[in-house]
């Protein structure tokens, strides 16, 4: 017999109280009693206890490792014992941290050859400086092997921002890869502008889409009339699909 979901979600809302008293308070026994119950109730609630972990590391990287250390020493489930652990892995110490228009950039060691600041600064220049008020934090990070190009966390107002260009800077492909990291981050601000939600959801990604062709036109006016060009020899030939800046 299924709990009835206002039951549920009163002992979720407990459970979470717990949760936090104890990440507050410095009570171990509490976080720890707090995540089992989250645990116990469903699978599903364990983004509870890897968004607080990520809140926490947020603010106090040593007291987020001390609490993701207690979760997996009391033998959490793997899947919690996995998401913290990738949760603490990132430590601003492997990041470079500088401010542009008001937005604090973290940027990966690793990329100090590829000239990210000043390519940043040139692009967040397209940007209408209102359509940038109250993004927090853009962090700009290595290309690890997933297929993901950026991301935007709603509430939040933080942007990441995969640098993928292991070509040299006179290479051809080159371009081609940054134009499409510019386009990511015009992207990604204009899911910020529209203030759109969690999820990949079609209307939200195609007014993204919108946001970004408009931003590359102003960034590439050059590139912008040849590909108008296109359209129009398309269009004079009856051929309907349409060329555009990614």
């Amino acid at each position: 017999m299924s709990v009835p979901q206002s039951i549920q979600d009163q002992e979720i809302r407990t459970s979470l109280k717990t949760l936090v008293r104890g990440l507050t308070q410095g009570n171990r026994s509490e976080e720890y009693e707090g995540y089992k119950a989250l645990y116990k109730i469903g699978p599903n609630e364990i983004r509870y206890v890897s968004g607080l972990v990520s809140l926490l590391r947020d603010i106090n990287e040593v007291e987020a490792e001390g609490v993701a250390r207690q979760l997996i020493e009391n033998g959490c489930d793997n899947t919690v014992k996995q998401l913290v652990t990738s949760i603490c892995s990132f430590t601003l110490t492997d990041y470079l941290m500088y401010d542009i228009q008001g937005i604090k950039v973290y940027e990966h060691k690793e990329l100090f050859k590829h000239d990210v600041r000043s390519k940043l600064e040139r692009w967040l220049n397209n940007v209408p400086g209102k359509d940038l008020k109250e993004i927090e934090r853009i962090y700009v990070i290595t290309y690890d092997g997933r297929d993901r190009a950026g991301s935007y966390r709603p509430i939040l107002f933080t942007i990441e921002l995969v640098w993928y260009n292991p070509f040299s800077r006179h290479d051809p492909f080159s371009w081609f890869l940054l134009q499409n990291i510019e386009r990511t981050l015009y992207h990604e601000i204009g899911h910020h502008v529209h203030r759109h939600s969690f999820g990949q959801i079609p209307e939200q990604e195609q007014e993204a889409d919108a946001y970004a062709r408009c931003l590359m036109k102003i960034s590439h006016p050059v590139l912008a009339k040849i590909v108008h060009g296109i359209n129009m020899v398309l269009h004079l030939l009856g051929l309907k699909k349409k060329v555009g800046l990614q």
